[in-house]
């Protein structure tokens, strides 16, 4: 297995372990990662649910076809659990593989300031992130970064709600 794929697995691995994750989470937590610098490469655009990675969710389908993960649908959330029964194959090369200690911090950085947050919080903070940094390239009004989120949620995030996430952002140093 190529150490891409240890990577995703071992990250994915390390947010089931941490919270019960859906697909529409697992999306955004990946995405947060990313933008903080751990190459994934998972090339995100934006969707109805804000940032979305067709190649994420494919990667996800890839897992569950190898018995890596399991996607439990009986829900309104796709839950997503690490297999108990991974094959071996996989997981002596998911033991073997280390992530770079550099990345390993990142990881927890983003563990440490957004795990606790739901989907629908996840959705507010990568929306306004993907539009502050790739529509808007960095913009620097508040006011144009919520208006332009308002323009792809309609009314589903209210004004002053989406000005706390971006002050979250703002926090952690993803928007300046």
């Amino acid at each position: 297995m190529s150490n891409d794929f240890n990577k995703y697995i071992i990250i994915i691995k390390a947010i089931c372990e941490k919270t019960e994750v859906g697909k529409k989470m697992l999306q955004k937590l990946l995405y947060l990662i990313e933008r903080k610098g751990v190459g994934l490469d998972l090339n995100y655009s934006i969707h109805f649910f804000g940032p979305y990675s067709a190649k994420l969710d494919k990667l996800i389908h890839l897992f569950e076809s190898e018995d890596i993960i399991e996607i439990d649908t009986n829900g309104t959330t796709h839950k997503i659990n690490i297999s108990k029964n991974i094959p071996e194959e996989y997981e002596e090369s998911i033991k073997e593989y280390k992530l770079l200690a550099s990345d390993e911090e990142k990881v927890n950085f983003v563990f440490q300031n957004f795990i606790k947050k739901s989907a629908f919080e996840l959705e507010a903070i990568t929306t306004l992130d993907y539009v502050a940094t790739f529509m808007l390239n960095n913009a620097q009004s508040d006011s144009q970064i919520i208006e332009e989120v308002k323009k792809i949620k309609g009314s589903k995030f209210k004004e002053d709600y989406l000005e706390k996430q971006l002050a979250i952002l703002k926090k952690c140093g993803y928007v300046a």
